[in-house]
């Protein structure tokens, strides 16, 4: 018989809707998560992963300050590197994970 291991990541609450930083911190943790999974993979995912932590650091920053435009613009960059990747360095597992949270961020920093 044979037995295989395998890890599911489910849909789960982030800590608050309301606090961007909260969902900056978590976006964040995803990606980490995502990483060590594997799912951010091959020759320079170590540099996507910095390049995917300073847009993310950078949105926080924003929003912190207030300025939601250009947080949206850094998780705009964000995703757009995630879809530059996707299939080079970024596996469709990590895509489908860390895009509609992006996404779902942008509509409540936008809101």
């Amino acid at each position: 018989m044979i037995q295989s291991q395998g890890y599911t990541i489910g849909p789960v609450q982030p800590p608050s809707l309301t606090d961007s930083g909260q969902l900056l911190d978590f976006m964040a943790a995803l990606k980490h998560q995502a990483a060590s999974l594997g799912w951010i993979y091959g020759p320079g995912s170590d540099g996507i992963v910095r390049s995917l932590d300073a847009k993310l650091t950078a949105a926080k920053a924003s929003a912190a300050s207030g300025d939601g435009k250009a947080a949206i613009n850094q998780l705009n960059a964000f995703i757009n590197e995630l879809q530059a990747q996707r299939g080079k360095t970024i596996s469709d597992n990590a895509f489908y994970l860390l895009q509609p949270n992006a996404q779902f961020i942008i509509s409540k920093l936008g809101s």
